[in-house]
């Protein structure tokens, strides 16, 4: 049996390294660099989220206690932040001031804008159906009916059927409007305010 000395480990080990340090070094520094990078990413992506909420908050303040004279201010952050949801909101806010004034059109075409801003199937979905609803109050019930195809969240399916029933309703089809009020009363999202109107209004349509 043939023994090592200490000598000959240390220069076995000396000899290890010195072949295999610059890829453990270059190893070392991915992994590090990999994990720091990550970390970075992940503080600036809080960072940014956590100004553009401020900026939401300061912009929709100012746009709401005079809509005229900031109207410019607003839209400048919708267009600047238009890849995130905090442009639909503001468009939301933009929107609800414009009924409140009897401005439908600006009402519609800020409503429009955050249906092509929405990056998911809620803020989609509830985009097109106050969009829809704004249509069908303005008669303009062709229109409503193209809006309401952008509505997939089956969150939203009960308002989608109810709004449809209106349409159908107000063109002159009680039948299709009848079943239509009668799909979304199936809905169990439904609060009972709404499930007793929605009932009302198949009891009214009954042959």
């Amino acid at each position: 049996m043939s023994y090592i000395t200490e000598e000959q480990q240390v220069e076995e080990l000396k000899s290890w390294w010195k072949e295999n340090s610059k890829v453990i070094i270059a190893t070392f520094i991915l992994v590090v660099g990999g994990v720091l990078g990550w970390r970075y990413w992940q503080t600036h992506q809080l960072d940014s989220q956590r100004a553009t909420s401020n900026s939401y908050e300061q912009v929709t303040q100012a746009y709401l206690q005079n809509p005229q004279a900031n109207a410019e201010l607003l839209q400048k952050f919708v267009t600047d932040n238009q890849n995130s949801n905090y442009a639909v909101l503001a468009l939301f806010v933009q929107a609800k001031s414009a009924v409140e004034q009897n401005n439908s059109a600006l009402a519609e075409s800020s409503l429009k804008q955050a249906l092509e801003f929405s990056r998911n199937d809620e803020l989609k979905s509830i985009s097109a159906l106050r969009l829809a609803a704004l249509q069908v109050q303005q008669q303009q019930y062709d229109q409503a009916e193209v809006s309401l195809k952008n509505i997939n969240d089956k969150a939203w399916e009960g308002a989608k059927a109810q709004l449809q029933g209106d349409i159908l309703l107000a063109k002159g089809d009680n039948n299709a409007a009848r079943q239509a009020y009668q799909q979304a009363l199936s809905n169990q999202n439904l609060n009972n305010l709404d499930r007793q109107l929605l009932q009302l209004k198949v009891d009214s349509l009954a042959e």
